[in-house]
């Protein structure tokens, strides 16, 4: 197993995951609209001992096909 120092950890923390209120901000969408996504298993949620993180990944992802879909359900908002 890979041994990384506190500081490479917690830089791994900081660049990789998100907290429920950053992810619901980087969408520009409410929390509840959020905690819908997950309920739903649009993004998943690491839950370890009550701490609720998300990959910035997924979240970055969720972004751009949030974009599409804006595009397509939503294309007077374009205008």
């Amino acid at each position: 197993m890979t041994e990384f120092s506190r500081e490479q950890l917690l830089e791994i923390l900081e660049n990789e995951f998100l907290s429920t209120s950053e992810a619901y901000e980087m969408l520009g969408i409410t929390k509840p609209a959020f905690m819908s996504l997950v309920k739903r298993g649009k993004i998943e949620q690491i839950d370890k001992r009550g701490a609720k993180l998300y990959l910035k990944r997924d979240i970055m992802q969720r972004l751009e096909e949030q974009g599409s879909l804006r595009k397509k359900f939503r294309p007077y908002d374009e205008e």
